[in-house]
């Protein structure tokens, strides 16, 4: 398949909180686009996981026509930066610089139902230039407003049995009206990146060494957050991780987990360098 036209990304898609603004895109093959981003803001790895999440709303709604008024329900987030670094460097890549322009090589796994994407899975290599910055994939539903109220009411419920937690807790959790925020517009429940960026936090307080950082996340969201509950987060060490030989070197792993009103909502695995 060739190359089609570059588009211009529309400004109602940007999300400035993410710390990103979408440049443009274009589709280079099938389920295959390139995106271009320009970095403002934000630490990493989570950066790399808000440029794939951008991105593919963006992919979302201009190549695959999702509407706008669908509701984006996230499943997993995954994002991790590479720990090679050339032979004559020390230490861990370097930092973005705010305004660089990066390219998003994104791919997607897509649920079709009467030719409509209602899921997708998308993942995507973030290069600055030649350079990997690193590489992230986020799992999405996409729900009507009917079928969201729907899931909604189910949700809140609160099916589903209570855990009883013994872990001792790393961090609490109590969102802000600005992380309930989305578009200037206040959503009825904890974003995923809230918590995905809270489950980075809680690592980094547990480990009590600035000197090894979060350098990647796997999670899924297991289940309804509400806005107005606190989230406690839970964390205990991993078994270690095969070295990986293409990566340059070990990591440590330590698992972190969301508890609210006795409920998981949120799971996964920290690396740090």
């Amino acid at each position: 398949m060739t190359r089609s036209e570059v588009h211009r990304a529309p400004a109602d898609l940007d999300d400035p909180a993410a710390g990103f603004s979408l440049v443009s895109w274009e589709s280079v093959g099938e389920h295959r686009f390139e995106v271009r981003a320009r970095y403002e803001h934000g630490k990493q790895p989570l950066a790399l996981a808000h440029a794939v999440r951008q991105s593919a709303l963006l992919v979302a709604h201009e190549a695959y026509d999702v509407p706008r008024g669908h509701h984006c329900v996230f499943r997993s987030v995954a994002c991790v930066m590479p720990t090679s670094t050339p032979a004559d460097a020390a230490g861990p890549p370097a930092a973005l610089e705010p305004g660089v322009e990066l390219s998003l090589g994104l791919r997607l796994d897509p649920e079709m139902r009467r030719d409509q994407l209602v899921g997708a899975r998308f993942r995507a290599d973030v290069l600055n230039g030649s350079s990997a910055v690193g590489r992230a994939e986020v799992d999405f539903a996409f729900l009507s407003p009917a079928v969201y109220r729907f899931v909604r009411r189910s949700a809140g419920d609160g099916g589903g049995e209570e855990e009883r937690e013994t872990a001792a807790v790393s961090l609490e959790l109590k969102a802000t009206e600005e992380q309930l925020t989305f578009r200037g517009i206040t959503v009825d429940h904890i974003p995923g990146m809230v918590l995905a960026g809270a489950a980075l936090e809680a690592v980094a307080a547990e480990m009590h060494a600035p000197a090894r950082p979060p350098v990647g996340l796997t999670g899924t969201f297991t289940g309804y957050a509400a806005p107005d509950e606190p989230c406690y987060f839970h964390t205990r060490p991993a078994p270690e991780p095969e070295p990986d030989a293409s990566d340059g070197g070990q990591r440590s792993t330590t698992e972190v987990w969301a508890v609210q009103s006795g409920r998981r909502v949120f799971e996964g695995v920290v690396l740090t360098s």
